[in-house]
């Protein structure tokens, strides 16, 4: 199963990309799933691409499948910078782990990262917050920090992907997200919010006064659909928490952001049934990587009734269904489902990733299916 051959080359996917975000795409689905996960661990372990697409680069691979990447190495195109009292080191421990040191005046925290021995992964082993101490120390640390932007570093990643895709870059996360996810951990951060929420709040009330600065330099700039790339998982976020500090800060964020202009959509993966009923009152324009059942905990419908015509479903199709174990069939019936429901609102793609396991020829099967459906129109 490979697909019919199609012909893509005419097909300008940036500018579909923008049509969906604007409103113009007249029902039309843009074919948008990130596959580098899969494409990377091949590459980790030098294992070949299948036929047809041995030896292409990603970008070739995309090519080859005319299909859109969520263009996220437009990351680069911006920078963050730290004061000159603060040093930042980084030490090998041992093949697989590296240690990561920040010195303040006001003090030093460390983390260590450990890589993984069958892909390209890493993960904390040690975070850089344990104790109110450390958090004071990152308090200090994002008190003198700032952002740049770089047209060059924009424009050289423009040429590489071209009008593959629209580029955005994922914002940092918010509020207990970040804690959670890139300075505490979850068990580290649910006690730091209990043992001492003061710290915490100032914590969160100085990232949130730097990113504010970030917005206005986001404003200035060629990007017009924005990533909140929070991994929003409701077995660590539940509503309160949600509630309390995350939706105001979405609130205000995409106040400014619409503002200059911006398409805002936040990365909501793992179980979200129990905060869907918040999509609306968010103010983004999307929310990316929802999934459905079997691979999550909410139907297609009960996203459709969350959503509504109001917020935009960027991916949709669960990982899993790109693995050969489940029928191609279910992949069909899910994937048509979601342009009957969702199309003039979707930019189609995988929730959130395709693995390692999953059969690259489902990605054309999913592309062929969208072709179909964009020539009914």
């Amino acid at each position: 199963m490979t697909g019919r051959p199609t012909d893509h080359r005419n097909i300008n996917l940036r500018q579909l990309n923008l049509d969906i975000i604007h409103g113009k795409s007249g029902g039309r689905v843009l074919w948008q799933p990130r596959i580098i996960c899969w494409y990377d661990d091949r590459q980790f372990n030098h294992v070949p691409l299948p036929e047809p697409y041995t030896g292409l680069d990603v970008r070739g691979l995309y090519e080859a499948l005319g299909c859109s990447n969520r263009i996220y190495d437009y990351n680069c195109a911006f920078t963050k910078h730290y004061d000159p009292s603060i040093k930042m080191s980084s030490e090998r421990l041992d093949p697989l782990r590296v240690k990561h040191t920040i010195e303040t005046p006001v003090g030093s925290v460390y983390e260590i990262i450990k890589a993984n021995t069958s892909n390209g992964g890493q993960y904390q082993e040690k975070w850089y917050i344990e104790e109110e101490e450390d958090m004071k120390v990152m308090i200090y640390v994002e008190e003198n920090s700032w952002y740049t932007y770089s047209q060059e570093a924009y424009d050289r990643t423009y040429a590489l992907w071209g009008d593959n895709g629209e580029g955005s870059f994922y914002f940092p996360r918010v509020t207990v997200q970040s804690l959670f996810n890139d300075t505490c951990g979850v068990s580290n951060g649910i006690f730091a919010l209990m043992d001492f929420p003061d710290t915490c709040e100032e914590y969160f009330k100085v990232k949130n006064a730097k990113e504010r600065e970030f917005i206005k330099l986001i404003n200035t700039t060629p990007f017009q659909w924005v990533n909140f790339g929070d991994n929003v998982h409701c077995g660590t976020l539940p509503p309160n928490l949600f509630e309390k500090y995350v939706l105001p800060v979405y609130q205000e964020r995409n106040e400014l952001l619409h503002a200059g202009g911006k398409y805002t959509f936040a990365h909501w993966d793992g179980d979200t049934r129990n905060i869907l009923k918040y999509a609306k009152e968010t103010g983004l324009n999307g929310i990316e990587a929802i999934t459905p059942e079997p691979q999550g905990d909410v139907t297609i419908d009960q996203i459709k009734q969350a959503l509504g015509d109001e917020v935009d479903l960027i991916d949709g199709i669960p990982a899993i269904l790109f693995n050969e174990e489940y029928p191609l069939k279910d992949l069909e019936y899910t994937t048509k489902k979601l342009l009957d429901l969702f199309a003039g609102h979707l930019v189609l793609g995988i929730s959130d990733e395709m693995s390692s396991a999953g059969d690259i020829n489902r990605v054309r099967f999913v592309g062929d299916l969208v072709d179909d459906h964009n020539a009914s129109l």
